[in-house]
């Protein structure tokens, strides 16, 4: 909650509404637990273009897009290795929605980002990572995390792409169950 409440701070673009709660099971204390929002593709949540699965050419093919990178992608049905082996899952277009058209592309323009990101020239703003990265929502997830000396940081990143935008976005903020000591 305290991570989430950060990145409401540092003026992420979304972050999921949450709510402490506690779980009494049977008449037992099980603890206390975070209940919140559900990152999708939606308005007041991630408000990027919804995909259809005849969005297979031009602009349209260009997003939006919602991706993790994932740890457990090799689990999910909608995933992808990237050139250099970072562990993707696609979770926008849905599994039973995205075509492989959509899936090439998402991946094919993960892959360029993370080739520039490598690159000789990736300060370059005109070939490096900014080309294909946004440099603002990235380092304001990066400082959320840094902050929360969160250890899932680089294992359990959400990002998105929306249609006729040429840049990755980093967040929502997610996963910090390990944040702040707690691992």
């Amino acid at each position: 909650i305290l991570a989430f409440e950060v990145s409401r701070r540092m003026g992420m673009a979304y972050t999921p509404y949450c709510h402490p709660v506690d779980v009494i099971l049977n008449g037992e204390y099980k603890g206390c637990y975070q209940l919140c929002d559900q990152i999708e593709v939606a308005k007041g949540r991630v408000d990027i273009t919804e995909m259809e699965p005849d969005d297979v050419s031009g602009d349209n093919l260009s997003g939006g897009y919602l991706i993790e990178i994932d740890a457990y992608a090799y689990t999910e049905k909608s995933m992808f290795t990237s050139s250099r082996g970072t562990p993707v899952t696609i979770k926008s277009p849905d599994d039973d929605e995205i075509v492989p058209a959509q899936s090439a592309y998402i991946s094919d323009f993960f892959n360029a980002m993370e080739s520039a990101v490598f690159a000789d020239n990736f300060a370059d703003a005109e070939v490096g990572y900014r080309k294909y990265l946004d440099l603002d929502s990235f380092l304001r997830l990066f400082l959320v995390g840094e902050f929360a000396g969160n250890t899932d940081t680089y294992w359990s990143v959400y990002m998105y792409k929306d249609r006729g935008s040429d840049k990755h976005y980093s967040g929502p903020v997610w996963d910090y169950d390990l944040a702040f000591d707690n691992d």
